[in-house]
């Protein structure tokens, strides 16, 4: 089964054989980069039907050595198993809609194939990620994502918008990624290699369990956009609404729960960090369903939907079931992305992203009102609607593990997913028209849209096979607990009905900013993170940067000007000194020979009765020394 290394291997030769190309010669090669991610769905459909018959465990391995430390042999390798077939059939369904759906949404786009490209990658990324059979292949990918999901965000850089956008998404993501490095080095020194089958049945203490699992909890909070990290997915959608619909549906947000769901055992065998990851799901949940409430942006309103169902999935994994996590990972991939290509056509006819200024598209986008509003009876939780099933096996493990608080908490955050899910319908399909001049999309937006329709119908039914799938029971909801979800969620629809559907709802709005003055505006401020980290963060580093920026024009500079001018000082002493001591010393020594050779030169005259002269007298002088020295 080798072959299942080309499912990461297809998209991944796309962007190696568009990237270098021309913008010209790239956008003509687009198709070939549809034809790669439909070539990786279909040998993911067929590795999926390998392992379905094949019981729970791994059916096929592959991996190389790429390095030595000691006698330690570091690998890279994929492996097929259960969870890796299922993931790899979500994100290659989700990213083979999404990029036929861009040849009608991104046509006119100069940079198409630049686009096409990267999407590629990014599609490789999270292939190569799900069939990874270790940790460090795992971060290799992860890293690579991060990447791409900066190029997608940033795609228009021209604007500033789009610009600041992708570098929040980076540098907020790489916060996160601090802890998966630093947890890599732990699992390293604790269980001496990376690869699943030794990290994970390692003999864990739990201190070092908590240690690391903390640290993967870290690092999925920032790739999924978990409360405190979640502020960069928001302003993420300034990037292409095809590649916000890849990015926060089915792959990078979903990395780091996937993350999560492969290092469960370390989180089990810490047991705190079980604890910690629940309230971290259970708060997301709430706050950022809050959020959505107040959002007009209507790609904003689906960016905060997916924080707050990430949060479902971290509660499920809190609760000790990562297969209920796993459940709704599938579903919400398959609905949110749904959602958000809905938003795209709706964005393309109305030409504006403001739900205030839409209202009336029932009429005018009828294949796109059907597609939308099954996505937005998934999201609510509405039988038999996929979100429906997965969201009431979460609720049924917190029942089950007596989380009676958290089962509350996460009933509150449903109520408000209807609630906000209802105004988004109410405010955009059914309220007055504000535009006459509204038309469907293009076929090739409209086709993946009904495939993702289709398939977030049906695909809840599914879910105690998937649970005999992955070894792990699913059952049917039981009727108590649907009962209470399912009046929770039209409990929220009946009321955002009341605020914004009837024809007074403009006025009730009004009266609800009335009425909760100092509420809503911590609502629309975000409850103050982005100024938080602005002020403090930002502003900060800012400080920081000037502050230290005078310092070395101050001090260094000074320091080193300093120096300069000592130097230049002494270089003028010692040209003085050279110049006077030195060469004063070496011409005197040459004068004084000169002079000397001047006065010797006078003793050879050439007459021989003056030698004769100064040898006699020589002579006399030897004897009388000889004399004065013998007495």
């Amino acid at each position: 089964m080798d072959w299942v290394t080309l499912i990461p291997l297809l998209p991944a030769l796309a962007f190696v054989v568009l990237a270098p190309l021309s913008r010209a010669a790239r956008a003509k090669l687009v198709p070939l980069a549809v034809a790669a991610v439909l070539g990786s769905l279909g040998l993911s459909i067929a590795a999926f039907l390998a392992v379905w018959p094949g019981g729970h465990g791994e059916v096929w391995q592959a991996s190389v050595t790429i390095a030595h430390i000691g006698d330690r042999a570091i690998t890279l390798g994929l492996a097929l198993e259960p969870m890796s077939a299922i993931m790899l059939t979500v994100v290659t369904v989700v990213g083979a809609c999404v990029q036929v759906y861009s040849l009608g949404y991104m046509h006119r786009e100069d940079r198409i194939g630049w686009y096409y490209a990267v999407l590629s990658l990014f599609t490789a990324a999270m292939l190569a990620l799900v069939l990874s059979d270790n940790f460090l292949g795992l971060f290799m990918a992860w890293e690579v994502m991060g990447l791409c999901s900066y190029l997608l965000i940033g795609f228009w850089h021209e604007q500033e918008a789009p610009r600041l956008a992708s570098i929040k998404a980076f540098l907020t993501t790489k916060v996160g990624d601090l802890g998966f490095m630093l947890a890599l080095a732990v699992v390293y020194a604790e269980a001496g290699a990376f690869d699943f089958a030794t990290v994970l049945h390692h003999d864990w203490t739990a201190g070092t369990a908590t240690l690391v699992a903390l640290l993967m909890l870290f690092a999925a909070m920032g790739k999924s956009a978990q409360f405190p990290l979640h502020v960069w997915l928001p302003d993420a959608m300034a990037g292409p609404t095809p590649a916000s619909a890849l990015i926060h549906a089915a792959t990078m947000v979903a990395a780091g729960v996937f993350l999560v769901v492969r290092a469960f055992p370390i989180f089990e065998a810490s047991g705190i960090a079980l604890t910690i990851t629940l309230w971290v799901g259970l708060i997301t949940a709430l706050l950022a369903g809050l959020l959505a409430m107040v959002q007009h942006d209507i790609k904003k309103v689906l960016a905060y939907s997916t924080i707050s169902q990430l949060g479902f999935m971290f509660i499920a994994l809190g609760a000790g079931s990562s297969t209920a996590a796993l459940y709704h990972l599938v579903t919400h991939a398959y609905f949110k992305s749904l959602l958000f290509l809905g938003a795209g056509v709706i964005i393309h006819a109305a030409h504006t992203q403001d739900m205030r200024q839409m209202g009336g598209l029932a009429k005018k986008l009828p294949v796109t009102s059907l597609a939308f509003a099954s996505g937005s009876l998934a999201l609510a939780g509405i039988v038999p609607f996929s979100g429906f099933w997965s969201k009431d096996e979460i609720l049924a493990v917190l029942l089950h593990e007596h989380q009676y608080v958290a089962f509350a908490i996460a009933l509150l955050a449903a109520f408000v997913t209807a609630f906000y899910v209802a105004r988004l319908w109410f405010r955009v399909f059914t309220a007055p028209t504000q535009q006459e001049d509204l038309h469907e999309g293009h076929r090739s937006m409209l086709v993946p849209m009904v495939v993702l329709a289709v398939i977030t119908a049906v695909i809840g039914f599914f879910g105690p096979t998937l649970g005999d799938f992955l070894g792990h029971e699913i059952p049917w909801p039981a009727l108590g607990t649907a009962a209470i979800s399912t009046v929770a969620a039209l409990g929220g629809i009946t009321l955002g009905w009341y605020v914004y559907g009837r024809r007074t709802s403009v006025v009730n709005t009004q009266a609800l900013k009335q009425r909760f003055p100092h509420a809503y505006g911590v609502l629309a401020n975000k409850y103050y993170f982005d100024l938080t980290y602005g002020y403090f963060v930002v502003g900060g580093y800012t400080t920081l940067a000037r502050a230290l920026a005078t310092f070395d024009a101050r001090v260094v500079d000074g320091v080193v000007n300093g120096v300069a001018a000592a130097w230049r000082s002494l270089s003028a002493a010692g040209w003085t000194f050279d110049g006077r001591i030195v060469d004063g010393a070496v011409n005197g020594a040459a004068s004084a020979v000169r002079a000397a050779g001047d006065k010797v030169r006078t003793l050879q005259t050439g007459s021989v009765r003056s030698y004769q002269t100064l040898i006699a007298g020589a002579v006399v002088l030897l004897v009388v020394w000889i004399l004065v020295k013998g007495a």
